[in-house]
């Protein structure tokens, strides 16, 4: 007989996420394959390679033993809740709302399981409505060595000439208080090829605790249908074309406003590699205001084409690479306009949770970033005979502790470098952030 505890492993939390495989389940999982394999009718053996196959991220393998048990006995309303959750996990919600049901139809299920199955009911059903809300909200505190970006020094170049600045435009440390929101809906028009109108509004707002020039609000909305291209042939390749406008304050004053379209498209090339690649272009609308009384000579559109990969090189360890290419054209100001590409790359490592004991994985991830900036024209105001080239290196590494299926606490430190062929616009930033995360 299957003992009680072993039937708490599968049944998480709806959106969580199982612990991450060491190498010693994994060996336990290989062994528990091939005893499955001598033993195909041992229900025991079926169930103890379910919960490990789960556990190693194997979904397909624990839901193929669970089938099997139920051809075996077909009264197992316990392992019909497994099912249920395995198949909403996959993102099956009709299947899944099948076996959910057929193990509520069970007269002696115990109330925990019974709570727990219309936990998943509700869940799939709000998965199953065409309308679907879902977001991320942010609330962090981060120092800066350098909050206003500045130089290091207060010798520039003005005209040609060495000049100075005044101490408050020089680099400056600071305490902020960071905030940021993404909320995604989702309206599923019903076709087979999955199509769905996606929208999503962005919030990022910085507020710094003495450099209120560093200040800086953005607000950005998307929106676009969503749909399946080469329909029976590739399931999994989705284009997306896209309208999009936003605005941005900096030291509280109007810096932009922009709005434009672009196409994204997202491919799995295989069980374990993924690509979302976007092309765009923005027109920015610079205004002049009291900070920036010449604001307008920014003024111009911006096209940009980015890729991103993202390889699951194990079930611990995910790498990811990025590529860009920009170009923004300024309407009047060829000292403004300028060429942009860059390269990034990192990893993320994921661990089981060694301390709180949640099903959820400890995570710390390591990225890197290059820029190569090449501007069009001298900028006269600063030196009327330099060319401007600039280089950006950005690393960073965060460590995320989730304290559930809906919250995370998260640290991250990062160093900006940025080279530049003017001195005006050389300096470095060392960051340390530190917040909570809430996803619904």
């Amino acid at each position: 007989m299957l003992g009680s505890a072993a039937w708490e492993v599968q049944a998480q939390t709806p959106g969580a996420t199982p612990a991450v495989a060491s190498s010693d389940v994994e060996r336990q999982y290989n062994a528990a394959f091939q005893d499955m394999l001598a033993r195909p009718a041992n229900l025991d053996v079926l169930f103890k390679f379910a919960s490990l196959a789960s556990q190693t991220g194997d979904l397909e393998g624990a839901v193929s033993a669970l089938e099997r048990m139920l051809l075996i006995n077909p009264d197992l309303p316990r392992v019909r809740l497994e099912l249920g959750v395995l198949y909403y996990r996959l993102g099956s919600y009709e299947v899944s709302r099948t076996y959910l049901e057929g193990a509520l139809k069970s007269p002696n299920l115990p109330p925990e399981v019974r709570s727990r199955a219309n936990q998943f009911m509700s869940e799939v059903a709000s998965k199953e409505r065409p309308s679907h809300f879902s977001g991320d909200l942010f609330v962090g505190w981060r120092y800066q060595s350098n909050a206003n970006l500045g130089p290091a020094t207060t010798n520039v170049l003005l005209f040609g000439q060495i000049a100075s600045l005044n101490q408050q435009a020089v680099g400056t440390s600071d305490w902020g208080v960071v905030s940021s929101a993404q909320i995604r809906h989702s309206y599923d028009l019903g076709r087979q090829d999955k199509s769905a109108i996606e929208t999503t509004f962005s919030a990022y707002v910085n507020r710094q605790f003495q450099t209120a020039v560093a200040n800086v609000t953005l607000l950005d909305l998307s929106s676009g249908p969503r749909f399946q291209v080469f329909n029976g042939t590739f399931e999994d390749v989705s284009l997306k074309p896209f309208v999009s406008a936003g605005y941005i304050w900096v030291n509280d004053a109007p810096y932009y406003g922009s709005y434009g379209g672009g196409v994204e498209m997202g491919a799995l090339l295989s069980d374990r590699l993924r690509n979302v690649s976007t092309v765009q272009w923005r027109r920015h609308d610079h205004t002049d205001n009291w900070y920036l009384p010449t604001n307008n000579q920014y003024r111009g559109v911006e096209y940009t084409a980015t890729t991103g990969l993202q390889f699951a090189l194990s079930n611990l360890v995910t790498l990811f690479a990025t590529g860009t290419a920009s170009r923004y054209q300024t309407d009047q100001t060829p000292a403004q306009s300028y060429s942009l590409y860059g390269l990034g790359g990192g990893m993320a490592f994921r661990f089981a949770d060694p301390v709180l004991k949640t099903t959820l994985p400890w995570s710390v991830s390591l990225t890197v970033t290059e820029n190569w900036w090449s501007y069009d024209a001298p900028d006269a105001t600063i030196d009327p005979t330099a060319m401007r080239r600039q280089a950006d290196t950005i690393a960073s590494l965060t460590f995320a502790i989730p304290f559930d299926d809906r919250t995370t606490f998260s640290v991250t430190g990062s160093r900006f470098v940025r080279t530049a062929t003017i001195a005006n616009y050389a300096f470095d930033n060392n960051s340390l952030m530190f917040g909570i995360g809430w996803h619904f």
